[in-house]
């Protein structure tokens, strides 16, 4: 389709602040769908206005004030009709008040309240009616800003563009599909999520377009992976000489979860078509025990193995664990990270000696080569997807590939991502574990909780203590940490220790070896030690900064206690300054549930940003909430599986319409991906 930036109004700076948005073409446009719809059906009189209801008026603005600076600042409006008058009050919003001027009519949507005795409006949508344009009213849609890009602009552009271009655009589902889904005209879908004229017709139009986005995903992964079971992998010895040896010295039995599941990966792993298995478990169920166990499988059968993990950071902490675990069988090790020697590393993969590489996802860079590449275990699943998996695979490796998560997904989900991965859990934690007593403190009261550490290391036990996040860089949280630890360690009556990221392998080993063996009170880090500590002794941690973290990384970093025989608490010190910081200090309160803070996660931020699938993975979803249209996801899995049973080249003429919708999605995650 044309560039937006033909349209009329358009040019060049807001086709600019568009492409922010994703929008380069017309069709891009055309799919920018509503973030919500507000419901202005009806405006109502000011006098008729009761608190608790939400409703849309029309008014003229009669004063605006703004006042206070930077948090406190508060821009205050007041409008009148013919009936009444009706306060507004915006915070941090200076900038309003060369929008919202005395004389102007605007139409305000909210929630309607009482102030001593006058009713009122916080933070309500607003439009500001410009000379000889009457309202928008019925459901009108909002959609993402970029830029300088107006929200009255993007609804007047959209309001000429759908109703030309939608019908242009064609329906790639054979109407046979249409009718036994009860689905609606693409083309009509369209232009109703956008413009509904009711609740009903949004949501019959999402359904159709939530089904695409389904349809699109399982058709794309299942033709990525139509051919594969006819590949070979290599048979792996699940019980070799080095397992036992492994399992011998363990100072701890498997737990009845972990043999379980290591049961069904050991019986994958004996069979020649490649595993492809996602491994879910709570923070300390011992996953990281299986990716041993299953690396050993390998490297004791004679091949490679490699773990990749998604930050560098991880990758690092991995290393460390592994290699207090594999050393002692005399296993050979290698760490592939940014700050590796490319042809060092190169020239060892390319060696048939059996061996384990840890690193990020420049395991499956071009410049690397694996000279017997048996298995591959991935950290964190939703970084890790179907584009790495075909670049192994363009290698000529088919190894095996163990997925290990901590976010519980559903099956249905899972499968429709991977293709054919099957699904592990371990279920329960090894016993013994204690219960986490966890708080949340004002920073007001952070001085109670190093009291608290004060106390616990008087009794012999040991903490942890994480430095906020700062800014998004491991060097600016590192500065940082060395400045709280530096300061605590002024204070007598503890040793204090310190890691971050920008330090050595061999520095951070050295540090948490002296952690172990107690010659370290207190260890101050960063998000490092979200992975791979286990410290039964430790009994107590601090997460300076609680808000700024993500539900998954404080159960991590609070998973770091409660591994004794002793009880354990985390204190969470913050004070929130947006909602979602607020509710994930809540959830973290309310419940050491890891199934129940993903849930809670995924309700705050939103499949998409947990899942990953946005940014990773085939063709990310805009509309659907895969977690929520589960029915829908299984409805549209099981008709794309049925569509390649009849037509595995989507050959036929009724399916070229989607033949045209996978190889685009392919091409998206696959760039120079050869496709057939």
């Amino acid at each position: 389709m044309d560039s937006v930036g033909r349209l009329p109004g358009v040019g060049p700076k807001r086709a600019h602040d568009l492409t922010k948005l994703g929008v380069d073409t017309i069709e891009d446009l055309v799919t920018l769908w509503p973030r919500r719809h507000l419901d202005r059906s009806v405006l109502t009189p000011i006098w008729q206005l009761r608190a608790g209801e939400t409703v849309t008026v029309r008014g003229r603005v009669e004063s605006a004030q703004d006042r206070g600076f930077g948090r406190q600042g508060q821009f205050k409006i007041r409008i009148a009709d013919q009936t009444g008058y009706l306060d507004a009050t915006f915070f941090h919003a200076s900038w309003l008040k060369s929008q919202l001027v005395v004389g102007r009519e605007v139409i305000l949507s909210g929630k309607v309240d009482s102030f001593r005795g006058r009713l009122t409006m916080t933070h309500p949508e607003f439009e500001v009616l410009e000379s000889g344009h009457e309202p928008r009213l019925g459901l009108i849609p909002v959609y993402p800003l970029a830029g300088d890009l107006k929200q009255r602009f993007v609804q007047d552009l959209q309001s000429r563009v759908v109703p030309r271009w939608a019908p242009q655009m064609g329906d790639p589902l054979p109407l046979s599909i249409r009718q036994h889904h009860d689905l609606p005209d693409r083309s009509w879908a369209i232009a109703h999520q956008h413009w509904p004229l009711s609740w009903d017709e949004r949501e019959s139009s999402r359904r159709r377009l939530v089904f695409d986005e389904f349809l699109r995903m399982s058709l794309a992964v299942f033709w990525l992976h139509r051919t594969e079971p006819s590949f070979r992998g290599p048979v792996l010895d699940g019980e070799n000489l080095l397992i036992r040896r492994f399992l011998r010295d363990l100072p701890f039995s498997l737990t009845a979860g972990q043999k379980t599941a290591w049961k069904e990966i050991r019986g994958d792993l004996q069979q020649p078509r490649p595993m492809a298995r996602l491994l879910q478990g709570d923070v300390g169920s011992g996953k990281t025990i299986l990716a041993a166990l299953s690396l050993l499988a390998a490297v004791g059968s004679g091949y490679q193995a490699a773990l990749m993990a998604p930050t560098e950071l991880l990758a690092e902490q991995h290393y460390l664990l592994l290699e207090s675990y594999l050393r002692p069988l005399g296993i050979e090790l290698v760490l592939v990270s940014g700050r590796s020697k490319s042809s060092q590393v190169a020239d060892r993969l390319q060696n048939l000696e059996p061996l384990v590489a840890v690193g990020t996802q420049a395991l499956v860079s071009d410049r690397l080569v694996f000279a017997r590449l048996g298995l591959v275990v991935v950290d964190e699943q939703h970084r890790f997807g179907v584009r790495q998996r075909a670049l192994l695979g363009e290698k000529g490796l088919y190894p095996h590939m163990l997925v290990m998560t901590a976010t519980p997904i559903p099956r249905t989900l899972a499968l429709t991502v991977y293709g054919d991965l099957q699904v592990s859990q371990i279920r329960g934690l090894p016993p013994g574990r204690q219960p986490i007593a966890t708080w949340h403190l004002p920073m007001k009261d952070r001085r109670d909780a190093y009291m608290k550490v004060r106390e616990a290391v008087k009794a012999g036990h040991q903490a942890y203590v994480i430095c906020p996040m700062v800014e998004e860089s491991e060097e600016s949280q590192g500065k940082a940490a060395t400045m709280l630890a530096e300061g605590m360690a002024k204070i007598p009556g503890w040793r204090v220790g310190l890691v971050h990221g920008r330090m050595s392998p061999q520095e951070k080993s050295s540090v948490m070896e002296q952690f172990r063996n107690r010659h370290i009170d207190v260890l101050v880090g960063t998000t490092i030690l979200e992975v791979g500590v286990d410290v039964p002794n430790a009994t107590i941690i601090v997460i300076e900064g609680a808000d700024r973290f993500g539900l998954a990384q404080l159960h991590q970093l609070r998973g770091r206690v409660g591994r004794g025989s002793s009880s354990s608490v985390c204190y969470l010190l913050a004070d929130p300054a947006t909602a979602e910081g607020e509710a994930r200090l809540k959830a973290m309160v309310e419940t050491q549930d890891g199934l129940a803070l993903s849930e809670r996660d995924l309700e705050i931020r939103g499949p998409g940003e947990v899942l990953g699938m946005r940014q990773h993975g085939v063709a990310g979803f805009q509309l659907a909430d895969p977690l929520h249209d589960l029915v829908l996801l299984g409805q549209a899995r099981d008709t794309a599986r049925h569509i390649l049973e009849h037509d595995p080249h989507l050959a036929l003429e009724e399916n070229q319409g989607l033949r045209g919708w996978v190889m685009e999605a392919l091409a998206e995650a696959l760039p120079g991906h050869v496709l057939h």
